[in-house]
Parts: structure tokens; C-alpha cells; sequence
């Protein structure tokens, strides 16, 4: 039987493609990944690394072995983990993603309440704006705004809604004039949202005569980072359209003016993603049902701000 601990070795090698930064991550010395990738490799009768002094590369035979190993060591962590999980404290590590300002709005906070009731959870936040895999990103745990397109392999479920708002400042209205159409949108200056995951510009969404439109509008400021936009609105640099939870205090002060609220997009879904495996840990059932329990509900405190508007 091939030995479980130089697979693990091969695997983590392979995927940083260094035998220093593996060992590192192993807590092992260089010479002994090396010589666990060796003996691997002479079990099994195949090379499956290329090395030079500079880099480490996969053979098409190491491409494969690669493949079908990291599915059976993912399956042995998962039984593993189940089976420790049996204690009535969840103990571990859990990796959880979702967009930079979401995780610095609300899931910190909820991140810390978990930890008081189970300090012996690791918890770590990965947060970026970009579509996450979770398999390839080594995530536990993702939120995940907009409709599902991508979700083989992984169980979702729904978290909550949230409404975008188009918006801009007082003083941007007092020099520019208040938009009364999506027409009219095209003579000011609508801030750009530039998707980090593809590099395309954000349309903005409308509802027109019960059907929903989509436009990209120009303005000549564009940043792949919601707040950075919101700021910019707040300064009077332009129009945004941007997720009630991020604006809704400054809507609130009266820092922004909500504009053309009758032609708003449907509310936009937020979601919880996991892998669908058969055995789920522990402690991502307790995180997901504490976050369920615990969802926000900004979108209840809108219509008492939009009426004094």
C-alpha cells in the first residue's frame, strides 16, 4: 500500500510547485519531501515531477496521479474530520470567503460572536471581490451576491436579499441636475464598477415596464472596489448604483439622495456556498447555522429612509 503521508507530501509539492515552500507548509526539511516524492515515485514505477535547480513541473502521469489523489486525501481529511467531529465541541479550522466589504461590514463581527462560543474553531476570512472556487481557493464557506451560474459540486442556500440603490450626492445633484430617466443617466457621470473576475465593466440594472434592463453607463471613474465607489458618490464625484447595506447610512444622513426609486432592479440575492460532500465538518454546520440565525436584514430599514426622501 502506497503510503498516505507521501501522497499528502506529493500533493502539497505539486501544487506549489517548490519543495522548499511545500516543506515549509509541511514542517518538514526540504531533503524530506524530496525523498517522500522519491519514493512515491519509485512505488508507483512512474516519474511524476519534472525538477530543475529552479522549478518543480508535473509529468502528464503526475497531472493524473495529481487529480485523483487530491479527490481520495480530500475524501481521508473529510472522514477524518467527521469522525473527530463526533466531540460535542467543534474544534478546527474554518476558511470563510465573501466580497471585501460584506466581510468588513458583517462578517467579522459575526466571525468574533462565534468565537466566543466556540474559541476552539480557527476562523480565517478571505475576502475578494472576484468569484471564489472553493475547491481551488481552499475555502470552507463562501457568500456569494447575484444569481447562481456556477454552482456544480457545491450545496447553496439562501441568505438574504438585498436592494440595490442608485444614488448620489446633494451637491452632485445642485451642479448636474436630477436624473428622471435612464436616458437622462446618459448626460452625467454614473461611477463604474470593473469586475475583478473578468475585467468587465458592472451594468446597472434596471425595472422597466415590468421587465428588467441592464446598461452600462459611462462617467470616467472606475475602481474594482465597492466602497471606493461609494466614497466617490458620497464626495459628489457621481452617480452609483451599490447594495443598500453599503449606503444606507450615508442615505440616512442625508449624504446621498436616492434617485429614480421606481425603476430599481429586483432585490439581489445573497447566498451561503459549501462543497457538497458527503461528509460535511462539524463546524460548518454550527458557522452556517449561526450566520442563518443571525442573517442581516438591512433591507427592512429602506422604506422608513426612502419616505423622508
Amino acid at each position: 500500500m502506497h503510503s498516505y503521508s507521501n501522497i499528502a507530501t506529493f500533493i502539497e509539492v505539486a501544487k506549489c510547485r517548490s519543495f522548499a515552500a511545500a516543506s515549509s507548509r509541511l514542517g518538514l526539511s526540504t531533503s524530506a519531501a524530496s525523498k517522500a516524492v522519491s519514493r512515491l515515485e519509485e512505488d508507483l514505477g512512474v516519474k511524476l515531477l519534472h525538477r530543475t535547480t529552479r522549478s518543480v513541473g508535473l509529468t502528464p502521469e503526475g497531472t493524473r496521479f495529481l487529480e485523483g489523489a487530491t479527490r481520495v486525501v480530500g475524501d481521508m481529511d473529510d472522514l477524518v474530520r467527521e469522525i473527530t467531529d463526533t466531540r460535542e465541541t467543534p474544534q478546527g479550522r474554518l476558511v470563510i470567503g465573501s466580497t471585501v466589504v460584506f466581510g468588513r461590514m458583517w462578517l467579522m463581527e459575526c466571525a468574533v460572536e462565534f468565537r466566543k462560543l466556540y474559541p476552539d474553531v480557527e476562523i480565517e476570512l478571505v475576502l475578494d471581490d472576484r468569484a471564489s472556487d472553493l475547491a481551488g481557493d481552499g475555502l470552507d464557506v463562501v457568500v456569494r451576491a447575484g444569481e447562481l451560474e456556477d454552482n456544480a459540486n457545491l450545496v447553496a442556500r439562501k441568505f438574504f436579499e438585498d436592494q440595490t440603490v442608485l444614488c448620489a450626492s446633494p451637491d452632485y445633484l445642485a451642479a448636474r441636475g436630477v436624473p428622471q430617466s435612464v436616458e437622462d443617466l446618459d448626460n452625467h457621470c454614473c461611477l463604474q464598477f470593473r469586475n475583478p473576475a473578468h475585467g468587465r465593466l458592472y451594468p446597472y440594472r434596471f425595472t422597466l415596464k415590468g421587465h428588467s434592463i441592464s446598461k452600462v453607463l459611462g462617467g470616467g471613474l472606475i475602481a474594482n472596489e465597492g466602497e471606493a465607489l461609494k466614497n466617490a458618490a458620497v464626495a459628489g464625484a457621481g452617480i452609483g448604483q451599490l447594495p443598500s447595506y453599503m449606503v444606507m447610512d450615508d442615505l440616512e444622513a442625508g449624504r446621498l439622495v436616492p434617485l429614480m426609486k421606481r425603476l430599481w432592479p429586483i432585490p439581489q440575492p445573497y447566498h451561503i456556498l459549501y462543497l457538497d460532500r458527503r461528509l460535511v465538518s462539524k463546524r460548518i454546520r454550527i458557522f452556517i447555522d449561526f450566520m442563518m440565525k443571525r442573517r442581516p436584514d438591512w433591507a427592512s430599514n429602506l422604506p422608513r429612509i426612502l419616505a423622508r426622501s
